[in-house]
């Protein structure tokens, strides 16, 4: 092969003593080319990665209101209706779908669908104390044809929040509540999944998978699902009160697979984004107090009106928290679990704490119950909030920690992937065994809120006493002045006051109620006795 330089001088070209010759052009060319190809791979990574974000923030908006819906519409409900595999007492009739006094109602509901050319697979109905027709919700195809959605069937509501049925059955409607639905992928590592078929061979498609869907609730929950089928798994407890999303396949290797229901946004067959799906509500019109677990309190929304664009939230790890609240009918001697409970002395007069362990299947511990609330509300989040997570229990236990992201102050959760390392921050918080949580020691994570002259807004959730006062001594209920007035104090140096909101579970706090009313915050007890109560600003 010839040389550029001879080949050159063949063609008559003179080397220049000044700017390129012919090799440095050649390698000048070869550069350009690889930058142009680097840049424009680097356009396309990084138009990927906005798909990818704006993908993620629509699937938050495009869900939001749905869940909103149907939390609300559970909350006001008397009891779940859903369809058993198996055979039930006469006490459970009632809250029977398959019941013929609901049988006009789904039928509607099915006409309704038809006249839309949509599929409509009815998976549990809400018994509602203001009208007489249930609410119904079942699965559908998503708008994109993808996926799935989530319908409701059922009274509209007027702007004021009431039930319109004043023309009975015909008043119903169908509408999606919860759009994007994941499909569930192949848990095969070869990925050779069978896609379901029709009983002639043909592979179906998604409105058929959703038409043939079994649906029926077996031991509280709706069966596993498979490839291809909605990525949606939803569980109840015997008394028909609780409406709880959950992992639609927990056999599935959790390295691998998402550990909860989850929403997905497709092109084509390419996923270009997932984003969990959390619900856990609780029926609460029926005013009668059951036992339903070790507490006898309902779970609730916990962190409410959260408005602040610079807001911390300090949390109770402690052990305590393993405490039931929700006690489910299954029964799993080989996976028996720890819990915590407060027990009436022998002679009936004091409490005292004890751990047991217990076969019986929990459908919902209040530490679960703020799990769900805690990352149904990060994900609402909007991008520009800037937050704080930490978990309080007693120093060197495992739940006394601060979520690393935040550990040097707020940070903004829109930021690519802190949505989802403050999810799995909480996630983390019933990992081990409950006993090595540890106690009830708030005053470290008080002390940071407080000297964080950034943040404007505390939400300080506990469920129990402190062990210990801030100087070290007993606590007392009725001697907490000090401990206020210390914050108080705190909050007149700052250069903004902080708004502290005190949230107690299954107890009534004096000195949270207190500290709330002094910083204009708000103060919420929830236990067996109170349910919701919401003091505002000491009113």
């Amino acid at each position: 092969m010839k040389s550029l330089k001879a080949l050159s001088k063949q063609k008559g070209f003179g080397l220049r003593r000044n700017g390129f010759g012919l090799s440095e052009t050649v390698v000048a060319a070869g550069a350009s080319i690889l930058l142009i190809g680097a840049s424009s791979l680097a356009l396309r990574s990084t138009q990927t990665l906005v798909d990818r974000s704006e993908s993620k923030a629509s699937l938050r908006q495009n869900t939001t209101n749905g869940l909103r819906l149907l939390r609300s519409e559970v909350e006001r409900s008397l009891h779940i209706l859903v369809n058993n595999s198996e055979a039930i007492s006469n006490e459970q009739t009632r809250t029977d779908l398959g019941h013929k006094q609901y049988a006009a109602t789904l039928k509607q509901c099915g006409s309704l669908a038809e006249n839309q050319t949509k599929a409509f697979k009815p998976v549990f109905g809400i018994k509602m104390a203001e009208i007489d027709t249930p609410v119904i919700y079942g699965f559908s195809v998503s708008s994109s044809n993808n996926g799935y959605a989530l319908m409701r069937c059922g009274a509209p509501l007027d702007l004021d929040g009431r039930y319109n049925d004043s023309n009975g059955i015909s008043s119903l409607f169908l509408a999606k509540a919860i759009e994007d639905i994941g499909t569930m992928g192949c848990y095969k590592p070869e990925g050779n999944c069978k896609h379901p078929t029709t009983p002639e061979g043909d592979i179906k498609g998604l409105k058929e998978i959703v038409e043939d869907l079994d649906v029926d609730f077996e031991k509280d929950q709706t069966p596993i699902r498979n490839f291809m089928e909605p990525a949606l798994r939803v569980e109840t407890d015997p008394t028909r009160k609780l409406v709880k999303f959950i992992d639609p396949d927990p056999n599935n290797d959790p390295k691998k697979f998402e550990e909860d229901s989850y929403l997905e946004t497709k092109s084509g067959s390419r996923t270009i984004a997932k984003y969990p799906l959390f619900l856990a509500a609780f029926a609460r019109a029926d005013k009668r107090l059951e036992n339903y677990g070790s507490d006898s309190f309902y779970n609730g929304t916990y962190f409410r009106n959260v408005r602040s664009k610079r807001v911390r939230f300090l949390v109770d790890g402690s052990g305590s928290m393993s405490a039931c609240i929700l006690w489910g009918s299954k029964d799993y001697p080989s996976q028996a679990r720890i819990y915590w409970a407060e027990v009436l002395n022998y002679r009936g007069r004091t409490y005292k704490n004890v751990w047991y362990r217990s076969s019986q299947y929990c459908a919902l511990t209040r530490m679960e119950s703020l799990q769900t609330e805690l990352k149904r509300l990060i994900t609402s989040l909007p991008e520009d909030t800037k937050i704080s997570l930490q978990s309080f229990s007693s120093a060197g236990s495992n739940n006394h920690r601060t979520w690393e992201k935040s550990s040097n102050g707020l940070v903004k959760i829109g930021q690519d992937g802190f949505r989802e390392s403050a999810i799995s921050f909480v996630n983390s918080m019933d990992n081990g065994d409950p006993r090595s949580w540890g106690g009830t020691s708030p005053w470290e994570g008080l002390d940071s809120s407080f000297d964080d002259n950034e943040t404007d807004t505390l939400y300080f959730l506990t469920d129990g006493k402190p062990n210990k006062r801030r100087d070290g001594s007993s606590w007392q209920d009725y001697n907490y002045d000090s401990t206020v007035n210390h914050y108080l104090d705190h909050n007149k140096r700052r250069k903004q006051t902080l708004k502290t909101n005190t949230i107690a579970i299954g107890l009534a706090s004096p000195w949270m109620e207190d500290l709330s009313t002094k910083t204009s915050g708000n103060y919420l007890q929830v236990d067996k006795h109170t349910a919701a109560k919401t003091l505002s600003n000491g009113q």
